[in-house]
């Protein structure tokens, strides 16, 4: 028997840039899209908090460099982050998940971003109370082999059926490439998408080294500071 040949594509579908109007992220959309073409990169989507930030230009960029560039957002549900994929305007207007189900369409993917980690911007028994928004799960690149709160997502997504997608999440140009998901799929938004949902993906992920671990959580501690004082500006609230 002739063995069948699978396409596995590098894909992240959670990333931010400059272009994010909470946080303070030092790299354009662009730069992003340059390194993802060095890390070899076939797909990825810029996720910034309650805004897509998806041009013609930023489309047209991506594709020189084979990659194809996925609108998205990562928005805020009664305060907490839920990861829209292949998002459209509208779903910036859901403020409950009783407006996200209103909103949301087929075409979207809808992921519960980091959803047990600690801070205020997780899901937790949110997502237990709303599981059916939700197509996948997100296994966070942001862990430690002794601290590794992607255990109950993986117990979650087990527990309901959803398959796991692995992302950077990067806030730092740096943290972007140490981890994605290998998604079988044609080069396609639909194609991965559909791919997503029916679990036809491989987690690409290593635990970070301990001083890294610490690094980082005290960058992320920073950025959501900042942002939440942005937010507390007159005309930057959403």
């Amino acid at each position: 028997m002739v063995p069948i040949s699978r396409t596995l594509l590098k894909v992240d579908l959670h990333t931010h840039t400059a272009d994010d109007p909470e946080e303070p992220i030092q790299y354009t959309s662009c730069e992003l899209i340059d390194r993802a073409y060095h890390l070899g990169y076939d797909a990825i989507s810029i996720t910034n908090h309650n805004a897509i930030s998806f041009t013609r230009y930023l489309q047209d960029y991506a594709r020189e460099r084979g990659i194809v560039l996925i609108p998205g957002v990562e928005v805020d549900i009664v305060g907490k982050h839920v990861l829209v994929v292949n998002a459209h305007g509208a779903i910036l207007g859901a403020r409950t998940f009783d407006d996200f189900r209103r909103l949301r369409i087929p075409a979207n993917l809808v992921v519960a971003p980091h959803p047990y980690f600690p801070g205020f911007a997780s899901l937790l028994w949110h997502m237990r109370k709303n599981m059916d928004v939700f197509d996948a799960i997100e296994f966070s690149w942001f862990y430690h082999s002794h601290i590794n709160f992607n255990v109950f997502a993986i117990r979650a997504a087990a527990r309901h059926g959803l398959p796991l997608v692995c992302t950077s999440d990067c806030h730092h140009l740096a943290t972007f490439g140490a981890a994605y998901s290998l998604v079988e799929s044609e080069k396609e938004p639909e194609a991965i998408i559909e791919a997503v949902r029916a679990g036809r993906l491989e987690i690409a992920a290593n635990p970070l080294k301990l001083r890294e671990f610490g690094k980082h959580g005290v960058e992320h501690i920073t950025d959501v500071t900042v942002g939440a004082i942005r937010r507390l500006l007159p005309g930057e609230g959403r």
